[in-house]
C-alpha cells in the first residue's frame, strides 16, 4: 500500500496552508515527505552550486525583471541564511549561526536587480561554496525538528495554517523555481527537466 505524503495533523491540532503545483517549474510539493525536507534542500542546493561552476554561466538574463543565474544563485544563498531567521521568531529560539553573506545585503532591493550590483559583481564559485554551507547548515537545523516544531504556526500572522512545514515547502519552492529559470534561460531543456520542471524525478527517494 503506498504511504500518503499529505503531512499529518500534528497533536498542536494544525493543517499547514496547501503549497500549490507550480505549472512553470513543476514543483510539486505533495511528493515531498516532511522527514525527506532536508535532503531535498541539499539536492537543489548541490543542482545549484553546478549551475554556478559551470564555465558558460557568463551574464545571461533569466526572469523579469531580469536577473543573471549568478544574482539568483546570491539570493537562493541569503534565503537559506535568512530562515534561521523565521524559525527563531515561529519556535522562539536561536537556531545555527548564520554564515556570513560576503558581500551582499540579503534581502536588499529584491525586485529590483539594477539595484543590486553587490550580487553582479560577487564571484561565481565562491556563491556556490558560500551557498552549500549555508543550505547545509539549514538542512541540519530542519533535520532535526519535531512533528509539533513542524506544525507551529507564525504568531505574528494569526493564521494557524501558516506553519514551519508550509514555509519551508515555500523556500523550496523558490529555490526550485530559480533554478528551473536559470537552466532555461540557458536554452537547456534537459537541464531545466532535471533541476526543476521534473520534480518528481528530481526527488526519488524523498516521497512515498
Amino acid at each position: 500500500m503506498k504511504t500518503t505524503t499529505t503531512p499529518t495533523r500534528s497533536p498542536l491540532g494544525r493543517t499547514p496552508a496547501p503549497l500549490p503545483d507550480c505549472r512553470q517549474c513543476g514543483f510539486r510539493s505533495h511528493l515531498i515527505r516532511q522527514d525527506a525536507i532536508a535532503d531535498a534542500l541539499r539536492e537543489y542546493a548541490a543542482a545549484w552550486q553546478g549551475t554556478l561552476r559551470d564555465p558558460a554561466l557568463g551574464d545571461r538574463r533569466t526572469g523579469v525583471p531580469a536577473w543573471t543565474p549568478l544574482e539568483c544563485g546570491c539570493h537562493v544563498r541569503d534565503m537559506c541564511l535568512l530562515f534561521h531567521t523565521r524559525l527563531d521568531a515561529i519556535l522562539g529560539q536561536s537556531g545555527i549561526a548564520p554564515i556570513p553573506a560576503l558581500g551582499a545585503t540579503p534581502g536588499a532591493s529584491e525586485d529590483r536587480p539594477d539595484d543590486t550590483p553587490h550580487y553582479r559583481d560577487e564571484e561565481p564559485r565562491h556563491v556556490a561554496e558560500e551557498l552549500g554551507r549555508a543550505a547545509e547548515a539549514l538542512a541540519r537545523r530542519l533535520a532535526r525538528l519535531t512533528t509539533d516544531d513542524w506544525h507551529r504556526d507564525d504568531p505574528r500572522l494569526g493564521d494557524p495554517r501558516l506553519t514551519v512545514d508550509f514555509f519551508t515547502r515555500h523556500l523550496l519552492h523558490d529555490i526550485v523555481h530559480d533554478l528551473a529559470e536559470a537552466g532555461h534561460d540557458a536554452g537547456a531543456d534537459t537541464a531545466r527537466a532535471e533541476n526543476g520542471g521534473a520534480t518528481h524525478l528530481r526527488m526519488r527517494g524523498f516521497h512515498g
